[in-house]
């Protein structure tokens, strides 16, 4: 029986559990760290957006400011989530090879969110595995889930809800109108739950650990060790801490919403939702910049930077923006578990309409406010 380090290390701040993320993967790609089970908290509380995910779109930025709660962005993909103090993250950080995969699928999600399935089993709560990446109970989800990859390894996370305060993660999060009417849900808690309103009770946190502990290995037939970070990954993490605190990092992504020449449009399908922002050259009829953000998780994480680069520049037309496209696609330099190529091409065909509407007189500020196709 394979042995693996149980990693617990005390609540830290968003900018500090992030750069641990990307040290923690980034050693284990270079087979430096043990494979690992780590339990992470936050103090401050935090809202954390997705790799590709704008700020501004995401978050009600004033409200959290005000209110002292945590900004930062997360090394996976996925959508933004509220983090307070009383919730428990879970991550898997280990070798391809121990699951034999080289790109993570749905079968490695669902492998990897079993445990935790088994955990909540053992607290008294039947729980299911939701694709693409969630766990749920009765339907409503209590765990989501993300992951991203550095050479060799991968790592897997998620989030144990025991308590959940909806009215501060409304005010903090832009809960996105395209997904509430897609699953005709009427509030928030009518799509996700937590250990309190289940049991009726907030567990020990030690309980809710040891039964995570008791799932993964059970599940993955290993034993876990506890054991604290290796002098390599001390180094590493504080090297990387600044950037992870740098206003650079936090607000990567941007999406500029205020100016005549930006066209926007998104796609939703059942596994999520991708957004295109082009701002365009209407007189040279070409791409000045593009910003391509959703709620969905890419490998490798920073492919979809790669494809805007290829992007900026080409000419408004449709052939040549295909082709750019379905090349990352079909040359696997793109990975997106449950999106693929035409899910990237129907906004960016709606994109066009809106340009080519544009060249009759019509204001482009006017064809924005038709903004959302959805696929579901």
């Amino acid at each position: 029986m394979e042995t693996w380090r149980l990693l617990d290390t005390p609540p830290m701040t968003a900018a500090e559990n992030m750069a641990l993320d990307e040290a923690l993967v980034e050693l284990k790609g270079r087979g430096e760290t043990p494979n690992t089970i780590h339990f992470l908290q936050f103090s401050p509380r935090a809202v954390l957006v997705g790799f590709h995910q704008s700020l501004a779109e995401e978050i009600r930025l004033d409200y959290c400011r005000t209110h002292g709660i945590d900004i930062n962005r997360r090394v996976t993909g996925g959508g933004a989530i509220f983090f307070d103090e009383s919730q428990l993250g879970w991550e898997v950080i280990c070798d391809k090879d121990f699951f034999d995969v080289k790109m993570p699928n749905n079968r490695l999600f669902r492998h990897l969110c079993d445990p935790v399935v088994l955990a909540l089993e053992r607290l008294g709560i039947e729980a299911a595995f939701r694709p693409r990446n969630d766990i749920e109970v009765n339907g409503r989800k209590i765990s989501g889930t993300g992951g991203t990859e550095s050479d060799d390894a991968f790592l897997f996370q998620g989030t144990m809800l025991t308590d959940f305060d909806v009215d501060t993660m409304l005010r903090s999060l832009r809960i996105p109108v395209e997904k509430l009417k897609a699953k005709e849900i009427d509030s928030v808690k009518e799509r996700v739950t937590c250990l309190k309103w289940e049991l009726g009770y907030v567990p020990d946190l030690e309980t809710v650990k040891a039964a995570i502990q008791a799932g993964f290995e059970a599940h993955l037939g290993i034993r876990l060790k506890p054991d604290g970070l290796t002098p390599e990954e001390e180094a590493l993490f504080k090297e990387k801490l600044p950037q992870f605190q740098a206003e650079q990092w936090v607000d990567m992504v941007k999406t500029p919403m205020n100016r005549h020449e930006v066209v926007q449009s998104a796609y939703k399908n059942e596994d999520g939702l991708v957004r295109f922002t082009f701002v365009v050259d209407l007189q040279r009829r070409r791409v000045k910049n593009i910003f391509i953000t959703g709620d969905f998780l890419s490998f490798p994480t920073r492919a979809l930077y790669d494809m805007e680069a290829r992007l900026r520049g080409a000419r408004l037309n449709k052939e040549e923006i295909h082709g750019v496209i379905r090349w990352f696609f079909e040359s696997r330099r793109i990975r997106i578990p449950g999106m693929g190529c035409e899910d990237f091409l129907k906004p960016v065909d709606q994109i066009l309409q809106k340009i080519s509407i544009a060249r009759y007189g019509i204001p482009l500020e006017y064809c924005n406010l038709i903004s959302v196709t959805n696929g579901t």
